[in-house]
């Protein structure tokens, strides 16, 4: 079971939205009698993974509520009429239309099971091109974009993947974040630049996902059921190393996301 706090890190919602989808009884909370608290469970995952995506369809809350009671085909109906809607803004929904479009034309769907074994170790202190913004998801993909063309100004040897620090969600607007994206470089004295920073050594757990990012909050949940397991508590955001993405592949099945967050042993 999670705390909401837990939670709001786990699916990157805000605890202000999981509190107004528990109003709107959309997504409930449970009560422990022993203690009075409210939690989340493994169950409420797949949950706020499918209204964060219908979310993305831009579905209105009540109508998530009614179509998580549908049957396939009524589910596809209500799709079709979605994207007759979005396609008056076709230009802004473009992306969104494509993907609804790709889950009615599949009369089947291919799942990739990810079981999640977690890995503890010691990260080395480096230094990374580090660029820190508060953005939505679009304005990520822009920010990655700038962090390249930053290193690419710099022109030094590359140390790694990329990888990005969620910092925080903004409570006011779920679709924001604070995010620092950074390139691990191999630095030398004649290299100076004010993005460049160094990330100080620290223990870690961590886990590889594998397909598109709509249910990488398995991957995040794996993470803080392990270290509850092994007495480990989490000292820092979470960050996501992205070994296969947009920029290698667009088959979205295909990416390869590493997760991890640095820990403390109680």
């Amino acid at each position: 079971m999670y705390k909401i706090g837990e939670f709001s890190k786990i699916v990157k919602v805000s605890k202000r939205m999981l509190r107004y989808y528990d109003e709107k009884a959309l997504l409930k909370t449970r009560k422990d009698d022993t203690n009075g608290y409210r939690y989340y469970t493994d169950n409420d995952i797949e949950l706020i993974n499918k209204i964060k995506l219908l979310r993305k369809y831009e579905f209105s809350v009540e109508e998530i509520k009614s179509i998580l009671k549908m049957d396939l085909d009524s589910l596809k109906i209500s799709y079709k009429n979605k994207i007759n809607e979005l396609s008056k803004n076709i230009d802004e929904y473009f992306d969104i239309i494509d993907e609804m479009k790709c889950y009615i034309k599949c009369n089947s769907t291919i799942d990739i099971v990810n079981t999640y074994d977690v890995f503890s170790g010691r990260k080395k202190g480096f230094y990374g091109v580090s660029l820190r913004r508060v953005v939505d998801e679009k304005q990520l993909e822009a920010l990655f974009e700038e962090l390249i063309n930053s290193v690419n100004k710099l022109n030094p040897k590359l140390n790694g993947k990329y990888f990005a620090i969620f910092h925080s969600i903004n409570e006011d607007d779920n679709n924001l974040y604070e995010v620092e994206v950074c390139q691990p470089i191999l630095t030398d004295s004649k290299l100076k630049d004010t993005n460049i920073k160094f990330f100080k050594e620290y223990d870690y757990i961590s886990t590889i996902h594998f397909g598109n990012y709509n249910d990488i909050s398995y991957a995040y949940a794996a993470l803080i059921n392990w270290a509850k397991l092994n007495n480990y508590s989490l000292e820092g955001p979470y960050i996501e190393r992205y070994y296969t993405d947009e920029s290698v592949t667009i088959d979205k099945n295909a990416f390869v996301t590493e997760v991890s967050i640095s820990v403390k042993k109680s």
